[in-house]
Order: structure tokens, then C-alpha cells, then sequence
């Protein structure tokens, strides 16, 4: 009984977190911009906008950040840049 109320909570707590999930799928040459470790209150929040050199399968981007030097990166760390319009 106990078991069964455990891992109907467990199960209810990971839908509710995959609810605010967004699928996105990067492609290479997409600009997407990097969030930066401890942002301050009022400081930037992100730096970039960055080309997107590779895609791994293992959820990782490999970015240019300038010419000649590259960061390979997991896509948790970095965000879509849209253009301000």
C-alpha cells in the first residue's frame, strides 16, 4: 500500500516537471547563446550569440566561440537566440 502510494506521487511529481519541458532540436550554423554560470543581480544573464559547429548525440553542441577556438557544451547550457526584430 505504502509502495503503491510512493510511486503514484513519484510518477504524478515527474509529469507535472515534463509538462514544462520544451523539445527544441538545434541545427548546426544555428546561433544560440550561452547562460553564464552566476549571474549577478542586474548583470547579463547570458553571453553570445554563438555558431553552432556540431551536434553530439549525447545532448552535447560543440560552439564556435571565436574563430579558431571551440566549447563543446551540453544543451542545457544554452538557449535559441532569436534577433531582436
Amino acid at each position: 500500500m505504502l509502495n503503491a502510494k510512493r510511486e503514484h506521487l513519484v510518477n504524478e511529481n515527474l509529469r507535472r516537471a515534463n509538462l514544462k519541458r520544451r523539445r527544441f532540436d538545434y541545427a548546426v550554423n544555428q546561433k544560440v547563446l550561452k547562460k553564464l554560470h552566476a549571474p549577478t543581480k542586474m548583470g547579463e544573464m547570458y553571453e553570445g550569440p554563438y555558431n553552432i559547429e556540431q551536434i553530439h548525440v549525447n545532448g552535447n553542441v560543440t560552439m564556435q566561440l571565436r574563430p579558431g577556438v571551440t566549447e563543446r557544451i551540453n544543451i542545457r547550457r544554452i538557449i535559441p537566440y532569436h534577433p531582436p526584430t
